[in-house]
């Protein structure tokens, strides 16, 4: 992203948001600039000033997806250790919960990605991402050893991508829930996390009890609704 690399002004937030729904309806070779630009409202020169080209608005929606789901994972985490909980592997299923949620509301976009519809060069900033997200996860997943940890981190979050594109294919939310609750579950036995019980009580005093706190992290639409 160009001149607007330190926040969207109107204009660029509208020309990121027809590019979403056009790359999603029509796949990013299917959609031109000028396509883009009659659905904003804008000129093709808009575009270029504050994107470059087609391929700087696909890069500057990925990392406005991305910039989301860190906030979504951040306030999951943050929520949860309010509620008292200091043990980093459940903290990571928060964040985990929250991301999930969060990638079916992006749902055209997950797809979009995940099969490959993206512009040349992509895979190695999707790539870097990935690893961001790896390293943040093994500070969480503290098990045994750095060699555990390592592992386990890159188990974990290599299959996340895979299950954030079933979780796009569902057809309603109550499906996605499902789908997420039963990742969940698997994930919390992969890391020896016991299930979270409705009638676990507050852990500190907060008056919110672990259950409550962990669907709390999870609520709420994503930026942009499916």
């Amino acid at each position: 992203m160009r001149k607007s690399e330190g926040g969207e002004n109107g204009q660029a937030h509208a020309l990121l948001n027809a590019a979403e729904e056009l790359f999603t309806e029509r796949g990013f070779y299917g959609t031109s600039v000028t396509d883009i630009t009659e659905r904003a409202g804008t000129s093709v020169g808009a575009l270029y000033y504050h994107f470059g080209s087609k391929n700087g608005v696909y890069h500057a929606l990925w990392s406005r997806y991305m910039d989301a789901q860190s906030g979504r994972t951040r306030e999951a985490v943050t929520l949860l250790r309010a509620a008292g909980v200091t043990d980093g592997r459940r903290l990571f299923l928060a964040g985990t919960r929250a991301y999930l949620t969060s990638a079916w509301h992006h749902s055209g976009l997950v797809r979009m990605v995940s099969d490959g519809d993206a512009p040349a060069g992509f895979a190695g900033v999707a790539r870097r991402f990935s690893q961001e997200w790896a390293r943040q996860n093994t500070k969480l997943l503290q098990v045994s050893d750095p060699l555990a940890d390592r592992a386990l981190s890159s188990i974990v979050t290599g299959s996340i991508g895979g299950i954030a594109r079933e979780v796009a294919d569902c057809e309603t939310l109550e499906d996605a829930d499902a789908l997420i609750a039963k990742a969940i579950e698997i994930y919390g036995s992969l890391l020896g996390v016991p299930p979270v019980r409705d009638t676990e009580p507050d852990t500190a005093g907060s008056g919110l009890r672990f259950a409550d706190a962990q669907r709390a992290a999870a609520d709420g639409d994503g930026p942009h609704p499916r």
